[in-house]
């Protein structure tokens, strides 16, 4: 085969290395490509705009521009169309007309000439093949990136806006037609002799899950290292994943949770904790509810509730993976539960906010920050709140809309203001904060903005659609609630420091005429 001296000292280079194929799938986002392993690292159209690799790969002409416009960042291109005298680059010649069919993908991946392929993932696995035959043992190919579905949004938030110009319709169409591809490949390798295909994913040919990608392929520490986190800190918005009972009570679920809650970016994570027995009436127990627990809601409750086994799961798992917990308790019996893990926080959520008795009780019994949420009520219950947990240190204030979902009309994001003004004239302990039943992260953002500095919202493992609140649940498994995070987190960076002062980046246009 005769290839350019450039691509044939990356191939040496790689030599007996794992090669990692980059595409543009939401899911590669909840992935810290900077920790990948030292290999061959093939960008797949402008999917450097995500992370930058040593080859490029493209066909289409909107590519080029996409890359023009970002810049080139990769060492070498396979490329469709001619690049700037200065890129490092070959333009490929089309495909023969007796090889110009989508039935002969394999066929062409066995010849040792590289062809412009629409179908850009050939010329890809066709160089890790490169990579076999040098070093002439197996190679693992990991695929990031690539969900063949549209379901989670269509890009990487890191790819920016999306250059193809194609429509819903037809990128669907495309997406269906390059996953049959990528089946026939699968198979096409199964034997793993020379290379061993392994797509990073949740379909059930996935190879393994980005969690679990990162902590075995990419060896993502979870040693506990830096201490607790500063639950004070003015400048820092806490992120929080509220699992309510998505866990459903099973410990794999739970554990899974905690840790793509952490790789998310989440800063805590919130659990929900009732003694359900006595909590609800008997008539309550009784009624219809289905589940696969049962058929009353007794059945569906006590089924997700978290036990003292999950309680220690729960408390062992967020220690391994570096995140604090904190729950919402809804009794007395669950607060003793909870307080043996002498929490930093205790939650009272809104869904006890007229249980009077209950306030005073805790009040009296727990002094460490309260963090409370104000849905279904009025300013009299802030009043209430001030003056009840007057012992305690610190109070979380978080805005919140008792609907789920919430309209962005009745987000009244204003209240977070209010919330801040009320620190700073009546009470310094409160924080302000928002938890969000709405969809998606335009009023977090805009509640960030407001002052608000803990943002809580309902996260989910994959669709459960009888579970309460699980409608309002950002899916951790699509890659959604990283980009929640990440929305969060810049909003967090434009608002910046209220100091008014001269910045580096700053400069005058014109210099003052000095006087004679």
């Amino acid at each position: 085969m005769n290839i350019s001296p450039t691509l044939k000292n990356i191939v040496l280079k790689s030599k007996n290395k794992p090669v990692f194929i980059i595409g543009k799938g939401p899911s590669i986002d909840s992935i810290n490509c900077s920790a990948l392993p030292d290999g061959l690292i093939i960008n797949l159209n402008d999917s450097e705009r995500v992370h930058p690799g040593q080859v490029g790969i493209f066909s289409a002409n909107w590519v080029r521009h996409s890359l023009q416009e970002h810049g080139f960042s990769c060492e070498y291109y396979l490329a469709g169309k001619p690049l700037p005298s200065d890129v490092s680059h070959e333009v490929l010649p089309p495909v023969p007309i007796e090889l110009d069919h989508e039935d002969l993908n394999t066929l062409r991946l066995e010849k040792e000439e590289f062809y412009d392929e629409s179908f850009v993932l050939l010329n890809a696995i066709k160089l890790a093949l490169l990579c076999h035959k040098t070093s002439k043992k197996p190679v693992e190919v990991y695929f990031l990136g690539f969900d063949f579905s549209l379901q989670s949004g269509s890009l990487s938030v890191k790819a920016g806006k999306d250059w193809s110009g194609a429509g819903v319709q037809e990128r669907d169409a495309i997406i269906s037609a390059q996953e049959i591809e990528f089946k026939q490949f699968l198979h096409y390798f199964s034997s793993g002799e020379n290379l061993k295909l392994c797509h990073v994913g949740e379909k059930k040919y996935s190879t393994i899950n980005p969690v679990a990608f990162e902590r075995e392929i990419c060896g993502v520490g979870r040693v506990v290292k830096n201490g607790p986190i500063d639950l004070y800190n003015p400048d820092r918005v806490l992120i929080v994943a509220e699992f309510t009972n998505n866990h459903l009570g099973d410990a794999d679920r739970l554990i899974e949770m905690i840790e793509r809650s952490k790789e998310a970016g989440a800063d805590l994570i919130k659990v929900q904790k009732r003694d359900v027995d006595s909590f609800y009436t008997k008539e309550q127990l009784n009624g219809y509810y289905w589940s696969p627990f049962g058929e009353t809601l007794g059945d569906y409750r006590r089924g997700v509730e978290l036990n003292n086994e999950l309680l220690d799961i729960l408390d062992e798992t967020c220690r391994k993976n570096e995140i604090e917990w904190f729950c919402s308790v809804l009794d007395i019996q669950s607060y003793n539960l909870v307080n043996r893990y002498q929490p930093r926080l205790i939650k009272v959520p809104s869904t006890i906010s007229n249980h009077r008795e209950y306030h005073s009780q805790l009040a009296e019994l727990y002094k460490g920050i309260i963090v409370v949420s104000t849905g279904l009520t009025e300013s009299e219950y802030i009043d209430y709140v001030l003056k009840t947990y007057s012992d305690n240190e610190n109070l979380y204030l978080l805005h919140c809309i008792s609907a789920y979902p919430t309209k962005q009309k009745d987000c009244n994001i204003a209240v977070v203001r209010e919330y801040d003004r009320l620190r700073l004239k009546k009470d310094k302990r409160i924080i302000p904060g928002y938890s969000s039943h709405d969809i998606g992260s335009q009023a977090s953002v805009l509640a960030v903005a407001s002052g608000a500095r803990m943002i809580e919202k309902h996260v989910t493992l994959g669709n459960v659609d009888w579970v309460h609140f699980d409608k309002v649940a950002v899916d951790l498994k699509s890659g959604n609630f990283a980009r929640f995070v990440k929305d969060v987190r810049e909003a967090e960076e434009i608002l910046g420091s209220p100091e008014k002062r001269i910045l580096e980046c700053e400069h005058h246009k014109y210099t003052p005429k000095v006087n004679q």
